[in-house]
């Protein structure tokens, strides 16, 4: 990696410390920035179709009941100096903020034509002392969307909080919701709509009316909330990149945990003591998911040249030298990365 390369310095209001932004976001906030894209192929409806302005329109009402209920996206961000060695990156200790070492997975193609790829090539080595502040900054950043009524909504044991049936898609919801719009607006006989409303149940068990215990109208809620952390990261991201000074020329290099360039589920449990999860009302299960649902956590790569890209399969000896670099075994990482072994 060239760390030389005039095109990769940055502005002359770059900063030479570490920064840290916490921000909170009201839904109406953060409408401009929702990728409504994810949201339609969470639901399998192509944007393009006729059926996508229906939809929408549903999410959009749905909005706006979050926005009276005072639904509101936490989020955090921090610059931390950052140099890499082989393919860890190390944080040294600074004020609030303890020393960290992230080690990271490196690519195994056979290819010769491109190189082997890790994330720790996009941050310099500790001896490139004229590398540029894109080059030896790494970013880290949470974000997380809840409600103060969902606590009185759902009370312990609610039905709506249990996982969803397996063979209940949002695909096969959102077919049925749509056949029983399309019926309700084509006719004016109550008792058509009414057996509109009964076909539905055939899939999702219950009417598809919208209340807050409906199948449909929760899963609608969620991919929405989804959708609202990842706004918010995405604003936090462009208010970051302008507290390091660069020029916005790969602003989407943002990898979260659990993309195919940090395919271990485990590294949240490193990252998670660099961003206040506490304040963020973030909570870590054994298995390293996050809860609330709607809650994302990754890393920010400033350099131009950072990319994503696909780690691929992990072979037995790269896993044991991983192993040894995150102090622990190769059996105890196995189950957060079993289909990227082999």
């Amino acid at each position: 990696m060239d760390f030389k390369s005039p095109s990769h310095q940055v502005t002359s209001n770059a900063t030479t410390d570490n920064v840290d932004i916490v921000r909170e976001y009201e839904p109406q906030a953060l409408y401009e920035s929702i990728d409504w894209s994810y949201f339609f192929f969470a639901w399998g409806v192509s944007p393009h179709h006729s059926q996508a302005g229906i939809l929408r329109k549903e999410a959009e009402t749905t909005l706006l009941r979050l926005q009276d209920e005072g639904v509101v996206a936490r989020a955090a961000g921090s610059w931390r100096r950052a140099w890499s060695d082989d393919d860890d990156i190390f944080l040294p200790a600074n004020g609030q903020h303890r020393a960290t070492r992230l080690c990271f997975l490196r690519q195994q193609h056979a290819r010769t034509d491109a190189p082997c790829l890790c994330l720790s090539d996009f941050i310099a080595p500790a001896d490139a002392v004229s590398a540029p502040i894109s080059a030896r900054f790494l970013g880290l950043f949470a974000t997380a969307v809840s409600s103060p009524a969902d606590a009185l909504r759902h009370p312990p044991g609610c039905p709506c909080c249990n996982p969803l049936p397996t063979a209940v898609r949002p695909q096969h919801l959102w077919q049925e919701r749509s056949a029983t719009l399309i019926a309700k607006s084509a006719t004016t006989d109550k008792r058509a709509a009414v057996k509109a409303d009964e076909r539905s149940a055939a899939i999702i068990g219950k009417p598809v009316a919208t209340d807050d215990n409906d199948v449909y109208t929760t899963l609608l809620r969620q991919t929405l909330l989804d959708r609202l952390a990842e706004a918010a990261a995405s604003l936090l991201h462009a208010e970051m990149l302008k507290h390091l000074g660069t020029e916005p020329v790969n602003t989407e290099v943002r990898p979260a945990v659990g993309y195919p360039s940090m395919p271990d589920q485990s590294l949240i449990f490193d990252i998670a003591p660099c961003l206040p999860f506490g304040s963020l009302g973030i909570t870590l299960t054994s298995n390293g998911m996050m809860l609330p649902h709607a809650a994302t956590c990754g890393l920010v790569f400033a350099h131009p040249a950072a990319r994503y890209f696909d780690v691929g399969h992990v072979g037995s000896d790269q896993l044991e030298d991983y192993a040894r670099r995150r102090g622990t075994t190769a059996d105890a990482l196995q189950r957060f990365m079993t289909r990227r072994l082999r």
